[in-house]
């Protein structure tokens, strides 16, 4: 780090000279001189590469741009609260995703006990269509299945082997279990004699 430190008044004589090179250089550069566009002479055309001037309004209407590949562009959203639910703002989806954890369904309003109110049908809509057997509608009473008839008694008859759980138990199915037999006792063997020596 060097010792030497500059003063503020340094500084600003510094920047002062740099000014005025800087204004100096500008000033004394010599302005751009664009050739002089020439008279032109009625009936005569233009020399080529001659800029020509034309009266406003009289240059060639250019073709329409033709439509843009892909896509057709989305408009704008009229309503730009549209899809925020019913609390505006940049945390109404928050809330509003709050409100629909505690209560899905929108039953917090209905007394308990009670189904909520449901929405009649649009105009037009016609009668609503017949369910299967066993289904019952929540809005449309008219529109239930037949009830289900009830199940046959019965059935086809159980293979070899298989017992019915509402008959009577299998043969031996009281019968104390068997005895449990010993297992055999291993016979010990005598060591081996001794190998006498070889001479």
């Amino acid at each position: 780090m060097s010792a030497h430190t500059f003063s503020p008044t340094h500084v600003a004589r510094v920047a002062l000279a740099s000014a005025v090179i800087g204004l100096g250089a500008l000033a004394t550069a010599g302005s751009a001189n664009a050739d002089p566009v020439p008279t032109p002479v009625p009936g005569v055309p233009p020399a080529p590469g001659q800029p020509v001037m034309e009266v406003p309004g009289a240059e060639p209407v250019a073709a329409p741009a033709p439509p843009p590949v892909g896509a057709p562009v989305v408009p704008e959203v009229q309503n730009p609260q549209y899809g925020q639910g019913s609390r505006p703002g940049p945390l109404g989806f928050l809330r509003d995703a709050w409100h629909q954890a505690q209560d899905p369904y929108g039953f917090g309003g209905t007394p308990p006990g009670q189904m909520p109110a449901m929405a009649p049908p649009p105009p037009g809509a016609g009668a609503p269509p017949q369910l299967p057997p066993g289904y019952t509608s929540l809005t449309a009473p008219e529109s239930n299945g037949p009830p289900v008839a009830p199940p046959t008694e019965g059935g086809p008859p159980l293979p070899p082997g298989y017992y019915p759980l509402d008959g009577p138990p299998p043969p031996g199915y009281f019968d104390p279990p068997p005895p449990a037999i010993a297992p055999p006792t291993p016979a010990i063997a005598a060591p081996p004699a001794p190998v006498p020596p070889t001479p």
